[in-house]
C-alpha cells in the first residue's frame, strides 16, 4: 500500500516540490545564521579595535603606563567583566596581565596592524585582537580579548527560533504543494476518467478537455490520434473477419453442395471422379488463401528472413511476363517495358511474388485490349535515393476514395464478389507486407495513361 501511494504522481510532485523548497529554505536560513554571526563578529571586532586604539592612546603617556603596570587592577576594574582580557608585553616580559580566566594565548606574530583571531579550542572560547605599538621607541605587544558569551547569548535563541521557523515553513510548503499538485493534476484525472469510459463499443468517442494545460492537451491529442488508428484498425479487422468468413464459406458451400447432391443416389466411378476434379479447384483456392494468410501473419511478426541479392530487373520481369503469356493473349493484352534502372537489391523470391501479384491484378481487373506498362525508375523520397518498379494498366482509373484502402486485406473497389482470383483477395496486401519487410513504400495513383501501382525500394 505504501509503495502504491509512493508511485502516485501527485505525491511524487508534492515531495519533489517540498524537497526543493525546503532545500532553498534551509540554505536561506543557514546563510541568514551565518550573516547574523558575521555581523556580531564585525561588531565585536570593531569593539576590540576601539579598545586597542583607546589603550594605545592611553599608554602613549609614560605616566599612565607606569601607573597601570604598578597597579594592574586599576585597568581591570575599568574593564569590568571577567570575560575581558588585556595584556601588555614588552619583549618577553608581561607588563600587564589581566586574564581572569587564565586563557592560554598562542604565539602571536608581531604586526603593526590590528589582527584578529578566535581561540575556540579552549574551555572559554574567546576572540582576541592584538597590535604592536611603539612607546618611547620601544615595541610593545598589546592584546585585548573578549569571550563569545555575548555572541552566543544572541545566536543560541536565534538558532532555536530559526529551526522552529524552518520546520514550520517546510510543513506549510508540503501542505501548499499538496494542494497545488492536486489542483494542477485535475486535468489529468479528467483525462483518466474520459479514457476509462472508452471501450470496444465506444471507439468513436474522443477525449475533450476544457482549457487543459499544454502538456495535457498534447497528450490528449496524441491519445485521440491513437484512438483514430485503433478505430481504423478495428474496422479493418471486422471487415477482414467478415470477408475471410465469406471467402471460406463460398468454396466450402460448393464442396458441401456438390457432395450432398452426389450422395443422394448411387453414382458411377466416372461421376465420382468428375466431382473430385471439380472440387480440386476449390481445394486449391482454399490452400492459396491459407498460404497467403500464413505469409501475412509471419510478415506482421517480422518472421520472414530476407535474402537480399542484386537482381537484374529486365530478366525478372521477362520471366514473370512469360508466365502470363497465354492469359495475356486470351485477353488481347500486351506488355510494354520502360526500364530506366537495370539492377535492384532485394529478396528475389519476394520481389517476384510482389510483381506477379501486381501483373495478375492488372490482367484480372483490367479487362481486355489493355496495354500493361512495366518499368523501373529512380526517385528521391525524403532525401533517400529510391529505386521504383511500377505497373500501369492503360485506360483504367480507380476512384480516388479507394486508392488509400486498396492495399487492405480483402478490400474490393467493387462490392460484388464474382471475381475469385488466385490470391483470394489478399494479393495487394501481400505486396504491402513485402514492401514493409524491405523498409520500402508502395502506392497506387491514377495517371493520364491509367492506374499505376508503384513500389519504391531504398537504395543501399
Amino acid at each position: 500500500m505504501i509503495l502504491k501511494s509512493f508511485r502516485s504522481l501527485e505525491l511524487r510532485l508534492t515531495l519533489l516540490a517540498t524537497f526543493c523548497s525546503a532545500l532553498v529554505l534551509c540554505v536561506v536560513a543557514f546563510m541568514t545564521y551565518l550573516g547574523i554571526n558575521q555581523i556580531l563578529i564585525i561588531q565585536q571586532d570593531r569593539a576590540l579595535a576601539e579598545r586597542i586604539e583607546r589603550l594605545e592612546i592611553l599608554l602613549q603617556d609614560s605616566e599612565n603606563i607606569e601607573q597601570i603596570i604598578a597597579r594592574p587592577k586599576l585597568y581591570q576594574n575599568m574593564l569590568g567583566n571577567l570575560d575581558n582580557l588585556f595584556l601588555l608585553i614588552h619583549k618577553d616580559s608581561i607588563l600587564i596581565n589581566i586574564n581572569p580566566l587564565d586563557i592560554p594565548l598562542p604565539e602571536l606574530t608581531r604586526q603593526t596592524n590590528i589582527q584578529f583571531r578566535d581561540l575556540a579550542a579552549y574551555e572559554y572560547p574567546t576572540r582576541i585582537a592584538w597590535k604592536t605599538i611603539q612607546i618611547n621607541n620601544q615595541p610593545y605587544l598589546l592584546i585585548a580579548g573578549k569571550q563569545w558569551s555575548e555572541r552566543i547569548a544572541v545566536l543560541s535563541p536565534f538558532r532555536s527560533s530559526l529551526l522552529t521557523y524552518v520546520l514550520t515553513g517546510i510543513l506549510a510548503i508540503f501542505i501548499l504543494c499538496a494542494i497545488a499538485s492536486h489542483l494542477g493534476l485535475s486535468s489529468l484525472r479528467k483525462l483518466r476518467e474520459q479514457t476509462h469510459a472508452i471501450n470496444i463499443h465506444q471507439l468513436q468517442q474522443r477525449l475533450n478537455l476544457e482549457n487543459p494545460p499544454q502538456e495535457i492537451e498534447q497528450l490528449s491529442s496524441d491519445i485521440n490520434k491513437m484512438l483514430d488508428r485503433i478505430e481504423v484498425g478495428y474496422g479493418q479487422l471486422n471487415r477482414f473477419s467478415e470477408d475471410i468468413a465469406h471467402e471460406f464459406r463460398t468454396p466450402l458451400n460448393n464442396l458441401i453442395g456438390q457432395t450432398e447432391i452426389l450422395l443422394m443416389s448411387d453414382r458411377s466411378s466416372v461421376q465420382y471422379q468428375e466431382l473430385l476434379i471439380s472440387n480440386l479447384e476449390d481445394y486449391q483456392r482454399l490452400k492459396r488463401m491459407i498460404d497467403s494468410m500464413l505469409f501475412l501473419a509471419r510478415a506482421d511478426r517480422h518472421k520472414v528472413v530476407l535474402n537480399k541479392q542484386i537482381i537484374q530487373i529486365k530478366a525478372l520481369i521477362e520471366n514473370i511476363c512469360s508466365i502470363f503469356e497465354y492469359q495475356a493473349e486470351d485477353k488481347a493484352c500486351n506488355f510494354v517495358f520502360r526500364l530506366k534502372v537495370s539492377e535492384l537489391l532485394a529478396d528475389p523470391e519476394l520481389l517476384q511474388r510482389a510483381l506477379y501479384n501486381l501483373i495478375s491484378n492488372s490482367l484480372i481487373h483490367g479487362g481486355n485490349n489493355r496495354t500493361i506498362y512495366i518499368g523501373s525508375t529512380q526517385k528521391v523520397l525524403n532525401s533517400i535515393n529510391m529505386i521504383g518498379l511500377f505497373v500501369i494498366t492503360s485506360d483504367i482509373k480507380i476512384p480516388t476514395e479507394h486508392l488509400d484502402s486498396i492495399f487492405e486485406r480483402f478490400y474490393q473497389c467493387n462490392p460484388s464478389r464474382q471475381n475469385h482470383h488466385q490470391t483470394g483477395g489478399l494479393g495487394l496486401s501481400i505486396v504491402a507486407s513485402i514492401m514493409n519487410l524491405h523498409s520500402g513504400t508502395y502506392q497506387a495513383y491514377n495517371t493520364s495513361e491509367g492506374v499505376c501501382f508503384e513500389l519504391l525500394f531504398p537504395q543501399e
